[in-house]
């Protein structure tokens, strides 16, 4: 009985967990938090190594995981964002937070996305960068520099979304 009620209750616990680090709630182009430019952490060299293949460009930063299914549900449509943005020469970086490698690899083949995928296994990139809860997502300019943030499921395709990041980017 003991054992059942033990299992039961580290079952909920994880739900719990998965439900506060993922919250499931779309938010809208007014949920975009614009920012002052600021510069983002730079104690990560991982991080700091991949933003440098970047140079000059400016980067949308996704932090998800493939057991976080708000995260799953976003990511088609920042592939999308990354096709429509791409002639402004925006790059789209996701970090897999948490993940085993390949889950986060059989995720994004059975999704046939190929977005590209820097590994974060130990939380150093994401807790640095203030991912407290996913899917979270950090802009960056052309200079690297914080210039917006988001937190939660985004519909980073949605025409006033991509409209706005136009515009913030320019």
């Amino acid at each position: 009985m003991m054992r059942a009620c033990m299992g039961r209750c580290a079952r909920v616990a994880a739900m719990l967990t998965g439900l506060a680090l993922c919250p499931g709630v779309p938010a809208l182009a007014s949920d975009l938090r614009i920012e002052s430019p600021a510069m983002p952490p730079g104690d990560e060299p991982r991080m700091a190594r991949e933003l440098a293949s970047f140079a000059g460009r400016p980067v949308v930063v996704n932090f998800w995981a493939s057991w976080c299914e708000p995260c799953r549900t976003e990511m088609p449509a920042l592939a999308r964002l990354s096709e429509r943005l791409a002639a402004q020469d925006v790059a789209v970086l996701t970090v897999a937070v948490s993940d085993r490698d390949s889950d986060a690899a059989r995720f994004m083949r059975e999704a046939g996305l190929s977005l590209p995928v820097l590994h974060d296994r130990d939380q150093r990139i994401s807790r640095a960068w203030g991912a407290r809860m996913l899917p979270y997502t950090v802009v960056l300019d052309g200079r690297h520099r914080i210039v917006a943030r988001a937190q939660g499921v985004v519909e980073w395709d949605a025409a006033a979304v991509v409209e706005r990041l136009r515009r913030l980017l320019e």
